[in-house]
């Protein structure tokens, strides 16, 4: 009988173990979280944004032993082809990231929701974000799509304060009157005022035209354009941003061959003393840093646009945007999106923003602090403007691929004097309709 009763003990207790009884506690399971980006590790090529991601989120992922995160890291081209592939057949991971550009198309079929939620749970983090950084990812005026992790101006006017100077020059002109009167100036003097490489047509349009026409339209015109409430580029504020370009042309500001070479080589026209100013965006601060003559160097200031008579814009702006953000897929659980709302801060907010700036890259948030000595003096300035400024929209990031090269098109055929600033809206905004 006793034996019959330890063998009866021995099957329960084995029933027990087999049915997962233990006197321990048992660990939860592990939640996963799938995760696709164009951070590749140990890239030798990586920029400051590739940097300061393997500085954060390996920290989150130590803090969360819990939370497994299932990542595919491609080369930046690999991933733009297979997130569209993937978002053609509803297979989205919980976390990506999306170009500005597609937020309607992958909101129009259902791929992402608002993350306002997710910004509100933790306002320091949502309220640290430079002025516009946001905005490319923003619809219907209140509703979020995306947190960007990188912003930058495409429309600085660098400077040769020397050659100012020798021309009679001495602050950056600050109203379109002055500039037009330094123009003068420095053709008397024998030196181009500003090089313009727009043989690839886009640099008169990124680095220009979506500041100046910021400047006459404001930006409130621009998302009603954006987003089709009834804007027009035939609207006469937009006509005389055309003609504001147009003007600069006649007055001799750009180089003859203003079509027929590039940025880089624009750069060169500055950078050996032939002119007194180029206008690009933020890439060419390194650039600079990198390739310029000791001399050129030292001397190169920069300044925004100057304000114009009339215009609706605010002048302490520039064009800028991030082009790329983090995003959630809609179909991710709750629980899954609150663990992605801690992980976003750590992935964009001014802790990361700190080592972006310090690797001479451009973030979105403010950084508390960063170290100004690793980094070069024109670097400094960059930063300094940013600091002084709100972004505006750049025209390429947001419109239409099919609008956009009817304007930039057509931006060539304005500074050669063969088309009237009437005519080429009319043009643009025919294209617009289309869309």
């Amino acid at each position: 009988m006793k034996r019959y009763w330890l063998l009866l003990v021995l099957v329960l207790v084995g029933a027990m173990v087999w049915a997962g009884g233990s006197t321990e506690t048992a660990k939860p399971a592990a939640t996963h979280i799938s995760f696709m980006h164009f951070f590749k590790q140990d890239d030798p090529n990586a920029d400051a944004n590739n940097k300061s991601f393997y500085v954060m989120f390996p920290k989150f992922k130590a803090a969360h032993p819990d939370v497994v995160f299932d990542v595919e890291d491609l080369t930046h081209d690999t991933y733009d082809t297979k997130i569209k592939t993937i978002a053609a057949a509803n297979q989205m991971p919980d976390l990506f990231l999306v170009k500005g550009s597609w937020v309607d198309t992958f909101v129009g079929n259902g791929l992402m929701k608002p993350i306002n939620d997710v910004l509100d749970a933790n306002a320091t983090w949502r309220d640290g974000f430079y002025p516009g950084a946001l905005s490319e990812f923003v619809r219907n005026g209140t509703d979020i799509y995306g947190v960007t992790f990188q912003l930058f101006t495409t429309s600085l006017v660098f400077y040769n304060d020397a050659i100012l100077k020798k021309a009679g020059i001495e602050s950056f002109p600050k109203t379109s009157a002055e500039f037009e009167t330094a123009v003068g100036k420095l053709n008397a003097i024998g030196v181009t005022p500003v090089a313009l490489g727009n043989k690839a047509k886009w640099v008169a349009e990124s680095c220009i035209l979506s500041t100046l026409g910021d400047r006459y339209t404001g930006t409130e015109w621009f998302n009603s354009i954006r987003d089709r409430k009834g804007a027009s580029f035939s609207d006469p504020l937009f006509v005389k941003s055309l003609a504001a370009l147009k003007r600069l042309a006649e007055i001799k500001t750009f180089n003859p061959d203003m079509n027929s070479i590039d940025n880089n080589q624009q750069r060169t026209l500055y950078m050996n003393g032939s002119a007194a100013m180029f206008m690009e965006g933020a890439w060419a601060v390194s650039s600079l840093v990198d390739t310029a003559p000791k001399d050129i160097l030292a001397q190169t200031k920069l300044a925004v646009l100057p304000s114009v008579v009339g215009g609706k814009g605010d002048p302490a702006s520039f064009s800028g945007g991030s082009g790329w953000a983090y995003t959630i897929s809609s179909q991710t659980d709750a629980a899954k999106r609150r663990i992605i709302g801690t992980l976003l801060p750590m992935l964009t907010g001014a802790d990361i923003a700190k080592i972006t700036i310090e690797n001479n890259g451009q973030p979105a948030s403010k950084p508390v602090s960063y170290d100004k000595s690793k980094l070069a003096p024109l670097a400094n300035a960059y930063f300094d403007l940013v600091a002084q400024n709100k972004f505006t929209p750049i025209y390429d990031i947001q419109l239409e691929a099919p609008v956009i090269e009817v304007m930039n098109s057509g931006l060539q055929e304005l500074l050669a004097g063969s088309v009237s600033p009437q005519d080429l809206a009319a043009r643009i905004q025919t294209e617009y309709m289309k869309q």
